[in-house]
C-alpha cells in the first residue's frame, strides 16, 4: 500500500499553484485513492446478500415445521423482522479505513442472527394464539344468562275477588285423588260431630216417636200423640202440622214403624230448611265490609268473631277486631287472643265507653288501613229492655253516617239452649238493628235444636252458620238434608 502523502491543499497552497495546478493534484489524489476505496468496498459486505442466507433458512425451517399443526402465516413475518436488524448493525459498524478481518467476523454474525430468529420467533408466537382462543368465549356467556333472568319475576297470590263466600257448601271438582280424599274425611267428621252435638234432641224425639208406633196402627189417636212429640222437640206449630199431613196422607190406616216415620219427617225438615241455608257473601267492594254482631248474654258473640275472623285470614283477607262490649273486660282479652292468632288489631275502648263512638273512630281507622272486614262485637242485651236496645240502634246509626250502606251483614247469634224465647229475640232484634242472618250456636248442650226449625219455617231468614262446639272447626255452614237427618236420628248418607 503506497505511502501517504501530504493533505493535497497543504501542497498546492504551500508550493504556490494556481488554479490549474490544483485541479491536476486533485486528479492525481484521485487516482491514488481509486485501489484504496476499491478495496474497501470489497471488504463491506453488499445490502443484498443477507436476503439469500435467509431466504435458505427459512426454506429449512418450512421443512421442519410442515408437520406440525402451526400455520405457515405465522413463520413467514419472521425473517421480514431480521432483515432491518442487519441493515442497521452493519453501516454502523463497518468504518470505511478498516481491515478485512474485522469486517468479514462482522459480516457473518448477521447471518447467524438471521438463522436463529425465525426459529425463536416461531416458538414464542405458537402460545399466544392458543390462549386468545380460549379467552374469547368465556366473555360472551355470561351476556346472554342477564338477559333472561329478569324477565322470571314471581307474583304474589293475594285474592282478586270483590266478594268472599264464607260458606261454600259445593266443592270444586278436583283431579287429583288425595286432597278429594282430605275433603271427604273433613265432611264426615264434620257430621259426625253434627250427628254428636245433636245427639240430646235426635235421643229425646227418637225415644218418643218409638213408643207412639209400637204395633200400631196410624189413627186419629196416633196422630195426636206424634203432633206433642214433635212440639216437645220445638220444632214449631207449622212444622209439626206439615209432617202430620203428609204422614196421614200416605200411611193412614196402615201399620207404621219409627222408622218410616223418621224418614218422613226428615224430609219434610229439609223442605223447610233448604230456602234458608243460603251462603254468606261478603260484598268486599264496600272497604270494609261491616259485619255487626249481635245478641243476647251469652248467645256466643265474641267466639262466633273470632272463628270468622279466623275462616277470613285462612282465605287471605285482612279484618279488625272492634270490642264493642265495653261493660265486659273479658271480651276484650278474648278478642285479642283472636287478634294475635289472626294477625288482626283489636280496637277497644275504656270500661262504660260509649260504643257508638267507637264504632264511628273503628271504622275511620279500618278504611284507612284498607283492611277488607270490620267485625264488631256488642254488649249483650235483653230484647225487653228498651234503653239497652235503643243503644243498639245508635250504633247502627253512627255507622251509616261513615257508609250509607253499613253495616252490610247483621248477624244474630242464637243460643239453641233457649227454646221457644229465640223466636221473640228474632223478632225484636230485627225490627230494631235489621238482622239479615242468623248464627245458631250450641246445639250440642240441648235437646231442644228442633227451635231452629221453628224459626226458619216463621222467619225465613238465612241461617248461615251452625256450631256444635268451641272449636273454630265446630263452626261451620248450615247444611239443610244433614241437619234434618241428624236431628230425626238417621244415620249419615
Amino acid at each position: 500500500m503506497a505511502e501517504k502523502k501530504p493533505g493535497l491543499l497543504k501542497r498546492m497552497f504551500s508550493f504556490g499553484f494556481g488554479k490549474k495546478n490544483v485541479e491536476e493534484a486533485v486528479e492525481t489524489e484521485v487516482k491514488e485513492a481509486a485501489p484504496v476505496a476499491e478495496e474497501v468496498t470489497k471488504a463491506v459486505p453488499k445490502k443484498t446478500p443477507p436476503k439469500k442466507p435467509a431466504k435458505k433458512a427459512e426454506k429449512k425451517a418450512a421443512k421442519k415445521t410442515k408437520p406440525k399443526p402451526a400455520p405457515k402465516a405465522e413463520v413467514k413475518p419472521a425473517p421480514k423482522k431480521a432483515e432491518p436488524a442487519v441493515e442497521k448493525k452493519v453501516p454502523k459498524k463497518a468504518p470505511a479505513k478498516k481491515a478485512k478481518v474485522e469486517k468479514l467476523a462482522q459480516a457473518a454474525k448477521p447471518k447467524e442472527v438471521a438463522k436463529s430468529a425465525p426459529k425463536a420467533k416461531h416458538k414464542s408466537e405458537t402460545p399466544k394464539v392458543e390462549t386468545a382462543k380460549v379467552e374469547t368465549p368465556k366473555v360472551e356467556t355470561p351476556k346472554v344468562e342477564t338477559k333472561t333472568e329478569p324477565k322470571v319475576e314471581p307474583k304474589t297470590s293475594k285474592p282478586s275477588k270483590s266478594s268472599v263466600t264464607l260458606t261454600e257448601r259445593k266443592p270444586a271438582p278436583k283431579a287429583e285423588a288425595e286432597p278429594v280424599a282430605k275433603e271427604d274425611a273433613q265432611q264426615s267428621g264434620w257430621l259426625s260431630r253434627l250427628t254428636k252435638g245433636l245427639s240430646r234432641s235426635s235421643e229425646a224425639l227418637t225415644e218418643n216417636i218409638t213408643k207412639v208406633f209400637t204395633d200400631k196402627k196410624l189413627d186419629e189417636d196416633t196422630l195426636q200423640d206424634l203432633e206433642d212429640v214433635l212440639l216437645q222437640a220445638d220444632l214449631g206449630i207449622e212444622t209439626a202440622t206439615k209432617i202430620i199431613d203428609t204422614l196421614s196422607a200416605q200411611k193412614f190406616g196402615k201399620t207404621v214403624t219409627d222408622q218410616e216415620v223418621r224418614e218422613i219427617m226428615a224430609d219434610e225438615i229439609e223442605k223447610i230448611l233448604s230456602p234458608v241455608a243460603k251462603d254468606l257473601d261478603l260484598d268486599l267492594q264496600h272497604q270494609p265490609h261491616v259485619i255487626l254482631m249481635i245478641g243476647v248474654n251469652g248467645s256466643g258473640k265474641t267466639t262466633t268473631i273470632g272463628k270468622l275472623s279466623q275462616k277470613l285470614y285462612d282465605a287471605g283477607f285482612s279484618t279488625s277486631l272492634v270490642a264493642g262490649d265495653t261493660f265486659r273486660a273479658a271480651a276484650v282479652e278474648q278478642l285479642k287472643i283472636w287478634g294475635e292468632r289472626t294477625q288482626s288489631p283489636v280496637l277497644f275502648r275504656e270500661t262504660g265507653a260509649d260504643a257508638a263512638g267507637l264504632a264511628y273512630d273503628a271504622w275511620d281507622e279500618t278504611h284507612q288501613d284498607r283492611r277488607d272486614v270490620m267485625l264488631m262485637d256488642t254488649a249483650g242485651r235483653l230484647q225487653n229492655r228498651t234503653e239497652l236496645m235503643d243503644e243498639l240502634a245508635k250504633i247502627v246509626r253512627v255507622l251509616k253516617k261513615q257508609d250509607p250502606t253499613a253495616p252490610h251483614t247483621v248477624l244474630l247469634t242464637l243460643d239453641a239452649t233457649t227454646g221457644q224465647n229465640a223466636l221473640n229475640q228474632v223478632e225484636i232484634f230485627k225490627e230494631v238493628a235489621g238482622v239479615n242472618g242468623l248464627v245458631m250456636t250450641k246445639l250440642d248442650g240441648t235437646a231442644r235444636g228442633g227451635i231452629l226449625v221453628a224459626i226458619a219455617a216463621k222467619f225465613n231468614l238465612p241461617v248461615y252458620f251452625i256450631g256444635v262446639g268451641e272449636g273454630v272447626e265446630d263452626l261451620e255452614p248450615f247444611e239443610a238434608r244433614d241437619f234434618a237427618r241428624s236431628i230425626a236420628g238417621l244415620p249419615k248418607e
